[in-house]
């Protein structure tokens, strides 16, 4: 199988992880990168080499902190 459809093959498995909601959404791309890996579609070496980009740690603080303020309970004094 080619590099290409085996790609398509991770991100279709992940769309379906994401869609579907029975693997909890913080594993699915983490078990995306794994599998790319294992496939040797991406290098080890630079598997997560990508995590330091400020894009990402920037996404992340997001979904920290719209975590906390839903947990809070503030959304629902506001409402």
């Amino acid at each position: 199988m080619s590099d290409g459809a085996l790609i398509l093959l991770i991100f279709g498995a992940g769309l379906v992880g994401f869609a579907s909601e029975r693997i909890r959404h913080d594993l699915v791309a983490p078990l995306m990168l794994a599998a790319s890996v294992l496939l040797g579609l991406v290098p080890a070496a630079e598997a997560f080499a990508g995590l330091g980009d400020p894009a990402v740690i920037t996404v992340a603080a997001v979904m920290v902190l719209s975590a906390a303020v839903s947990r809070s309970g503030m959304l629902e004094r506001l409402l």
